[in-house]
């Protein structure tokens, strides 16, 4: 009777077991699954990613607020070679809402500072953006809150 009972509770766990694995499995190569809802809460993050043919310099991100008080800034002043990605967690405050920005330069025009919006709208600092700059277009798909 003992060994009966042992033989399908161990029978239950091993299907446990599997049964998390596998769901586990389908959220982590899920577009929408636990692990990228729970990276929305988490502090704000940038990846950028330099399919351009030149090396970039990543200068700063900072934060943009309809009052002038309470944006901040993080200067990074790193390069990003090309074929290269770097994946960025700002150092901002916010106090209220706003947005986040990027800047950046290229070797075609070294002086001109290149300026993006890696989040629209923040009142958490939180989430993450995804930044693909190529040689003639800047995407952001960005995921924040």
């Amino acid at each position: 009777m003992r060994s009966n009972r042992r033989v399908v509770l161990a029978t239950a766990l091993g299907t446990a077991v599997i049964a998390a694995v596998f769901i586990m499995a389908a959220q982590v190569n899920s577009k929408y699954g636990i692990l990228s809802m729970a990276a929305q809460f988490q502090s704000f993050r940038v990846t950028v990613n330099n399919e351009s043919d030149f090396d970039l310099s990543i200068l700063e991100t900072g934060v943009v607020t309809g009052a002038a008080a309470g944006a901040s800034t993080d200067e990074l002043g790193k390069t990003l070679s090309s074929g290269k990605t770097i994946k960025i967690r700002p150092r901002l405050s916010l106090s209220g809402e706003g947005g986040i920005y990027l800047k950046y330069t290229d070797p075609r025009a070294p002086d001109v500072l290149q300026t993006i919006g890696v989040c629209s709208y923040t009142e958490s600092l939180s989430g993450y953006s995804k930044v693909t700059i190529t040689n003639n277009k800047v995407t952001v798909k960005e995921n924040c809150s």
